[in-house]
């Protein structure tokens, strides 16, 4: 079963994807592979969607974008080093991020925030091997505030009682909700102004946002697709490829002007359905033609 192939083609609607570039994919190194996607099944509701060599496929609504991948051997992950810092899953709608939350809830998930963002409402909770996760719903894009430097983030409380309140109607079934995808990845670095100059020069994204110790960037306007934090890591050496974590980011190229740049400008062969790169801190980043 190829299950590379079911990584998420499908036509979507999410602000995320409303760019030549966007997330895709993305793939864990994990000690217990079967023990954590039981973990994203069982807690969080995602759907199995196959498995092949030492590689299990994760996702919703029958398309997979997130890989585990199998490596005993693989040392513990610190928190400290570069790597993730969260991988963000962005919800259809409101009332399916509520739906989901409740049933989430219900199965023991231990949640470690709420936020509201100005631009998206926010979930936060950590995996068993330590690999960080946001769940989210963005608001409208007319409704984000900017101002001289990009989009207005800001942090605060969500309304978690609106939101359940108006939650879409279900069982206690944990369900990442079909439509689902990955709607941006937050890594951590050793030196975030290094990082993010290489995310603006090389790939060509866009700084949206800045704040101490954190830069985000994106590709068409969205408030981000990619954050980069020193918070946990500041003069981290580039990330230990044997150790558990993020194994490689993906992103999906679409607009014919980007097919005939990146590839050029990150170095692969010009006619590259797919390629990857290595960023400052050891991120494998893979891009994709759709």
């Amino acid at each position: 079963m190829n299950v590379m192939a079911k990584v998420s083609t499908a036509k979507s609607f999410l602000e995320s994807e409303h760019s030549p570039v966007y997330p895709l994919a993305a793939a864990l190194v994990a000690r217990d592979a079967e023990a954590l996607s039981r973990f994203y099944v069982e807690k969080l509701g995602f759907e199995r969607i196959g498995a092949e060599g030492d590689r299990i496929t994760l996702g919703a609504g029958g398309v997979g974008f997130l890989h585990i991948r199998h490596r005993p051997e693989a040392s513990a992950n610190s928190g400290r080093g570069s790597g993730l810092f969260h991988i963000a899953y962005l919800a259809p709608t409101r009332a399916e991020l509520g739906r989901w939350f409740l049933a989430a809830h219900a199965s023991g998930a231990r949640f470690e925030g709420a936020s509201d963002h100005a631009v998206s409402e926010a979930f936060y909770l950590s995996d068993p091997e330590g690999n960080g996760i946001e769940v989210y719903v963005d608001r409208p894009r007319a409704d984000w505030r900017r101002n001289h430097e990009g989009v207005d983030m800001t942090t605060g409380p969500m309304a978690v009682r609106d939101l359940v309140q108006h939650a879409a109607p279900g069982d206690e079934i944990p369900r990442l909700p079909a439509g689902t995808r990955i709607g941006h990845f937050h890594l951590q670095v050793g030196d975030v102004d290094r990082a993010a100059t290489w995310w603006q020069d090389v790939p060509g994204a866009d700084i949206t946002h800045r704040r101490p110790g954190a830069r985000f960037l994106s590709w068409g306007g969205y408030h981000h697709h990619i954050g980069l934090n020193a918070w946990n890591s500041a003069g981290a050496a580039p990330r230990d490829p044997d150790v558990t974590g993020l194994d490689t980011i993906t992103f999906a190229i679409r607009e014919e002007s980007e097919f005939q740049r990146l590839p050029t400008t990150l170095g692969a062969t010009p006619d590259a359905a797919e390629f990857q790169v290595r960023e400052p801190f050891g991120i494998t980043i893979g891009f994709r033609k759709l």
